[in-house]
Formats: C-alpha cells, structure tokens, sequence
C-alpha cells in the first residue's frame, strides 16, 4: 500500500489495497506511466550500443531458428486458406438454403393463385348456369343421399337433431309437420335449401 490513509472498511483486506481512492490510483497510474517512458527513451551511447548487438544478434542466428520462422508463416498461411474456404463454403451453404425458402415461398403464393383463380371460374359457373349441379348438397341422415332441401329434426328416442330428405321424412313424421301420435319421438326443427342449386 503505496497511501497512508487507513480506513476501517480495509481492515480485513489490508495486504490487497493498493490505493486509497481514486485520484491516489491515477496518481499512481501515471507515475508508473513515467518511469516506463523513461526507461525506453535511451541515450546515443546505449542506442548505438543496441545497434551493434543487433548486428551480433541477426548474425547469430541459426538455421533452425529460421525454418521455425518459416514454417510458422506457412502455418498461418494455411490457417488463413482453411478459414477462407471455410467461410466461401458457408456462404454457399447459406445461398443455397435461402434460395430454397425462396423457391418454397414462390410456390406457395403460387399455390394460392391457382386454388383463388379455381374458385372465382367456379363460382362464376354457379352463376351462369353451368357448374358442378351437386355443389352445396347435403347428405340426409338417414339414407345418405345428396340432396338441395333438407328437413331438420328429432326423429327417434335417442332426441339427437337430425337433416333428413323428404322422403325419409314422410316415414320419420308421417307426413305432419307437427308429428301425429303415432310418431311420438318426432320433432320439426327447421328447413334446410342448398342456395347453390342450379336453377333449370
């Protein structure tokens, strides 16, 4: 501890504290600053001193040491290309998954098109007259067939809703809208039209 302030909090850690604040720590910085300028600033006689023993020092080098510093550079040389492929091939790799996204991406939108373009030219030969003559039907429930007018009830003990064809109606009602007493389970719920019908 270079300050000679002592304080309370610092008792436990006394061998740890190097300063006291924060203006003895730059204090100290710069002092340190100082003394390391000064010691690599040299004078003419010991530059000229290190001059010399620069020369011995690149003299004296040997072979091997040489080879190291050669193979060194061929070692990062090669670090280099490594890396460099490296980082091409992520590239590539990265191109070829965006290109696909995109190539997905097109697709669908055209996908899309085509279901919306499908449906306007059906919808279109609903109006006029000529498109599919079993679109919007409705299965009966009793006999399953596609039919434009559907009846819905309750027609046996189980009191589950049902849509059923006018046919099988006559059997489940008896022909009253209201039901008759032979046909005790029976309850009118409504009528059913396929509002996509063709018109003849």
């Amino acid at each position: 501890m270079t300050c000679t302030i002592y304080s309370k909090k610092w008792e436990k850690v006394w061998d740890e504290v190097t300063t006291c604040s924060k203006s003895c720590n730059r204090k100290r910085k710069e002092k340190n600053r100082q003394s390391n300028r000064s010691a690599t600033i040299p004078d003419e006689s010991s530059q000229n001193q290190e001059d010399v023993t620069d020369t011995h020092t690149d003299a004296s080098l040997d072979d091997n040491n040489r080879v190291d510093m050669l193979s060194d550079d061929i070692l990062a040389l090669q670090i280099a290309e490594d890396t460099e492929t490296l980082l091409s091939d992520d590239e590539d790799n990265q191109s070829t998954s965006s290109d696909q996204q995109v190539d997905t991406i097109l697709d669908a939108k055209q996908q899309r098109k085509l279901e919306k373009k499908r449906k306007k030219a059906e919808r279109r030969a609903q109006r006029e007259g000529r498109g599919d003559p079993s679109a919007g039907q409705k299965q009966c429930t009793i006999c399953n067939k596609s039919v434009n007018l559907l009846i819905r009830c309750q027609y046996d003990k189980s009191g589950q809703w049902g849509m059923v064809c006018g046919k099988c109606w006559q059997d489940v009602s008896g022909g009253v809208v209201d039901g008759d007493k032979n046909h005790p389970y029976y309850r009118y719920g409504g009528l059913w039209k396929n509002r996509r019908a063709q018109s003849t």
